[in-house]
Formats: structure tokens, sequence, C-alpha cells
């Protein structure tokens, strides 16, 4: 599976934040010896409840699983920091933070040990992204079940092709559309938006935009509605829901792009 590998366009703002999106394999669970999916799962959980709580300069992270995108081995980290430099920096201190969570050096060696055999210790960079931080949307609920994260790739028209638009204009506009659509919606759980930062290229057409949506099962995941209702409560007239969507509407291209869609294991996630 290849994800966040289209072209995007650069930080421009220096008060988004950067997403770092990597990939991890695992073994074949029949090859490993004395495993089982559930030994594995409170293994990760273990891990992800002290690293997450160790690592200061991780702001968020969601472990993505297989579900209709990539193979089963394939796991997919989506990191969030408030800047390059602090991702680098937590990597730098992982030996460090390790000692921390598993203070006993037997204790830790047998942990990692038993941890390890699951992995083949191949990992993938896929992509260094910036996230908008004005249109994002955090989960605020306690979930316990596994939740669809699908990931989907639109396109912005380069400037000079809409006319009479402005920067300002289109954002503006879609700072609307998120406050009074995306996060009015209770079957949206989260949503990120990824422009490019240090990954793909920039210039020359369209402007790919990602959109990392959370959802509770495939059902919503799946409703091409889903945010219908929530549109006619914004916009109850439908003359002035017509004029909006007509002015945003302009900066936007044709086409988007199916990228993944995955199991995001929830009890794994820092929010």
């Amino acid at each position: 599976m290849a994800i966040m590998t289209g072209v995007m366009f650069g930080q421009y703002n220096p008060d988004n934040h950067v997403v770092t999106i990597s990939m991890n394999y695992m073994n074949n669970m029949d090859e490993v010896e004395d495993g089982s999916w559930t030994k594995m799962g409170e293994l990760m959980e273990e891990e992800s409840s002290k690293m997450n709580r160790l690592d200061k300069d991780m702001i968020s992270s969601l472990v993505l699983g297989h579900r209709w995108s990539g193979s089963l081995n394939e796991i997919v980290y989506m990191r969030e920091w408030k800047s390059i430099a602090d991702a680098d920096k937590s990597t730098v201190g992982t030996g460090d933070m390790r000692k921390k969570g598993w203070p006993n050096d037997e204790k830790r060696k047998a942990f990692f040990t038993a941890y390890r055999k699951y992995w083949t210790g191949k990992h993938k960079d896929l992509a260094v992204m910036e996230m908008v931080t004005s249109r994002v949307k955090r989960n605020k609920k306690k979930i316990t079940e596994n939740s669809v994260v699908a990931v989907i790739e639109y396109y912005l028209k380069p400037m000079s092709q809409v006319e009479g638009g402005s920067v300002e204009e289109r954002e503006a506009l879609f700072n609307e559309y998120f406050n009074k659509v995306i996060m009015k919606n209770d079957k949206i759980i989260s949503r990120r938006e990824l422009k490019h930062y240090w990954s793909g290229s920039l210039g020359g057409g369209k402007i790919p935009v990602h959109n990392v949506t959370e959802y509770a099962n495939m059902v919503d995941a799946d409703n091409t509605s889903i945010n219908a209702d929530t549109i006619k409560k914004a916009w109850p007239d439908e003359d002035e829901r017509k004029a909006f969507f007509e002015k945003r509407n302009k900066y936007i291209a044709w086409g988007h792009k199916d990228i993944a869609v995955h199991t995001n294991w929830v009890k794994l996630a820092k929010r």
C-alpha cells in the first residue's frame, strides 16, 4: 500500500503542525514462535501506553491496520508534531524513553525480545506532511471499539485559474465549511487536513490535499451523503446554500482519489 505519495503544496504557515507517516511490517503470525494475536495486542498496548505518555514532543498518533488497503502485515503510523525538529528530538530520545518506561534492565530486555519477534525490523518512511491546525477535528470522546479511517485526496485549482479568487477568500470559505459542517457532524469522529511539506512535488497543475477522516464504522465511512443534514442546518435557506457552494467550489478542481481505508487501533492511539 502507498499512502500520502501524491503531489502537494508546501508548508507556508508556521502555526501548522508536521505529520510523519511511516509503515512497519509484521511477521506472518504462523511463523512467530508461540505467537498469538492476543499476545501481540497486549504487547502493543503496553508499548504504546508507556511511550505515548513519555513522548512529550509527540502531540498525537494513529496506528492504522489493514482494512481495505494494502496487506495484513502492513501497519501505518501517523504521528503529529509541532515541528520536524520535535520529530527528530523524539526519535533521538527513544532509547532514554524506553529506559524510563521499563527501568529494570532484565524486564526491559525481556519485553522487547517478546515484542520484536512479531516484527520484521523493516520500515518505510512514507511522507512528511503539513497539517492545517485551523481545520483539525480531534476526537473528544472515549472510544473502546476500533474505528475506520479513510484517506481521500482531492484537488485545488491553482489560484491563476480561479477568476476573482484569492487565498484569503478560499481559506475563509474552507474554514466556514469546516466549522459549520465537519465540527457539527457527530458521525465524523476526527479529521486531519494534510498538505505537501517534505514529500511529493509541487507545481505544474492541480494542488492535491489529503483529508484523513475517522468514522465509527464502515457504514458511516461509505455514506456519501453523511454531511447532507448538517449542510442543510448550516444553510437552511436554499439560495444562500447554493451561493456558498458556488463560491467555495470554484477553488476545487474536478476529481478525487481514494488513497486508503484503514482499521484504526484505538487502544494504541495518542489523542
